[in-house]
C-alpha cells in the first residue's frame, strides 16, 4: 500500500494540526478503481493520524504534569474459552495500578483503537516486536502486557518500551475471587504490598488499644471536613480523582448540594446528609455523587492528604459513611520516599511511591450511618523494608458499580502503639 504524504504541525494555539498531501492520492490517475483505492488510503491515513493525535495530545499532557503515563494492553488468551477471563484480568490489573492518582492511564478504548489503526492482529501468538511497536505508538512511559493460558497469568512490565520484569501466577477457579492472586502478582511486578481484608480487623478485646484509641490525637487533617468553611470554601486536605481530573472538593450549601451533578465530589452540610424533618448533627461531611458510566468503569475516589506514619507501628483507622446505591470501599495506602526519573526537584509528592495498600472490611448494608475500622501496621516488602520504609499514608474513599451518592464523616487515624 502506498501512503500519502502527511505531517503534523501546530496551529497558532499550539494544537496539533495534520497536513495531508491530497494531490498525492491521485498521482497515478483518476479511474474508478484508483479513486476507491485512494479513498481507502486516505481513510486509513486519517485513522492512523487520529490515533497519533491521541498519543500526541497524551504526551503533551504528560509533559505538562510530569507524571508517568501508563497503558494496559489487551491480555492474550491462549484458549478461546478464557477470553472473558483475560478481559477481567486486564480490568483488575488496570484498576489496581492506576487508581492511586500517580499515573495518567491511557483509556483501554484508545489502546484498542491504536492496535486496530496499526493493523496488528492481536491474537495468540503476538510477537514481542508487535507489542513494542504498539507501546512506541502510544508514547507511554510504562505499559503492562498479559498472557493467560490454563488459568496461569503472566504479566510483563515495560519501561520506556523495554521489558523490565516478568511475573507469573495461577488464577483460582471462578468460585474463588481472583483478587488475592492479582495482588500477589502486582507485589512482585511493581513492589506493592497489599494488606488483605479479614473478618476480625480490630482487636476490641485489648483494653490497652481501646484506651489509646480514645485518648490519642487524630492524625487526619480535616477529619470532619470543617476546614472548607474556614478557608475560602475549599477542602485542601482532600483530593478527588476521576480519570485525569484531580481537584480539591468545594463547600456547597444545602440547595447547591441538591443540584450537584453526577460524577462530582463536594463538602456538604450535615443537615443535607441527614435529610429534612428530623434532628441532625451540626457540621459537614463529604459527598460523592456518581453516574452509571463512571460507576461501571473507573469509579470515583477521594483521598486524604499525606499523613506521616512510622513503619512497624500499630495504627487504627475508622470511617463513618452511608449511601444509596454505590458500593463503598475504604483503603489505606502507604508510600515510601523513592525518587525516580519522573521526580521533580523540590516536589515531594513526585518523589513518593505507593508500596503498601490495605482495605477495610466493607459494611454490607449502609443506607444508614455505619462505621468500619481496622488495625494495621504499614510496612513494605521485606527486601525493601530497610531502604524504602513506609513514611506516609493516605486514606482512600472509593465508590463504584452502582450510581447514586455516598456520604462520609468522622475519618480517624490514630497511633495505638503502646509506649515502651
Amino acid at each position: 500500500m502506498t501512503w500519502p504524504e502527511w505531517s503534523v504541525q501546530r496551529d497558532d494555539k499550539g494544537s496539533p494540526m495534520v497536513l495531508i498531501n491530497v494531490k498525492a492520492l491521485f498521482a497515478n490517475g483518476s479511474d474508478h478503481s484508483r479513486w476507491r483505492a485512494a479513498c481507502h488510503r486516505g481513510l486509513a491515513t486519517l485513522l492512523v493520524v487520529w490515533m497519533g493525535g491521541i498519543a500526541l495530545n497524551a504526551s503533551v499532557l504528560y509533559a505538562k504534569t510530569e507524571l508517568p503515563s501508563l497503558a494496559i494492553l489487551p491480555f492474550i488468551a491462549k484458549e478461546h474459552a478464557e477470553r472473558g477471563l483475560a478481559r477481567r484480568m486486564r480490568f483488575a490489573v488496570g484498576q489496581k495500578m492506576s487508581r492511586d492518582g500517580h499515573f495518567h492511564r491511557l483509556q483501554d478504548h484508545n489502546v484498542n483503537m491504536m492496535i486496530n489503526a496499526l493493523q496488528i492482529p492481536w491474537t495468540n501468538p503476538v510477537s514481542s516486536r508487535n507489542v513494542k511497536k504498539v507501546i512506541a505508538a502510544l508514547a507511554v512511559d510504562q505499559a503492562v502486557m498479559g498472557y493467560l493460558g490454563h488459568r496461569r497469568l503472566t504479566l510483563e512490565l515495560f519501561m520506556h518500551g523495554q521489558l523490565l520484569r516478568t511475573v507469573s501466577g495461577q488464577i483460582p477457579p471462578n468460585s474463588t475471587s481472583p483478587r488475592l492472586a492479582v495482588e500477589k502478582l502486582l507485589t512482585r511486578l511493581d513492589h506493592i504490598t497489599f494488606h488483605h481484608v479479614s473478618e476480625q480487623q480490630v482487636n476490641l478485646t485489648n483494653p490497652v488499644y481501646q484506651r489509646l484509641f480514645k485518648i490519642r490525637p487524630n492524625l487526619v487533617p480535616d477529619a470532619d471536613f470543617r476546614a472548607a468553611a474556614q478557608s475560602g470554601g475549599v477542602a485542601r486536605n482532600w483530593s478527588v480523582f476521576l480519570r485525569k481530573q484531580d481537584y480539591h472538593p468545594r463547600l456547597l450549601s444545602r440547595m447547591q448540594a441538591v443540584a450537584l451533578g453526577a460524577d462530582h465530589v463536594a463538602i456538604v452540610p450535615q443537615a443535607f446528609a441527614d435529610g429534612g424533618g428530623k434532628p441532625h448533627r451540626r457540621g459537614y461531611c463529604l459527598m460523592m455523587r456518581m453516574g452509571l458510566g463512571v460507576a461501571q468503569s473507573n469509579g470515583l475516589a477521594a483521598e486524604s492528604t499525606w499523613i506521616p506514619v512510622k513503619q512497624g507501628q500499630r495504627y487504627r483507622v475508622s470511617v463513618t459513611y452511608r449511601g444509596n446505591g454505590p458500593k463503598v470501599r475504604v483503603f489505606v495506602k502507604g508510600f515510601a520516599y523513592w525518587p525516580d526519573e519522573f521526580s521533580r526537584p523540590g516536589n515531594l509528592a513526585s518523589q513518593r511511591r505507593e508500596i503498601y495498600r490495605a482495605q477495610l472490611l466493607p459494611v454490607m448494608t449502609h443506607r444508614n450511618w455505619c462505621t468500619t475500622e481496622m488495625d494495621f501496621e504499614p510496612k513494605s516488602v521485606k527486601s525493601l523494608a530497610q531502604k524504602y520504609p513506609v513514611k506516609w499514608v493516605r486514606i482512600d474513599l472509593f465508590v463504584y458499580l452502582n450510581k447514586g451518592h455516598a456520604l462520609f464523616r468522622d475519618v480517624t487515624l490514630k497511633n495505638i502503639t503502646p509506649r515502651k
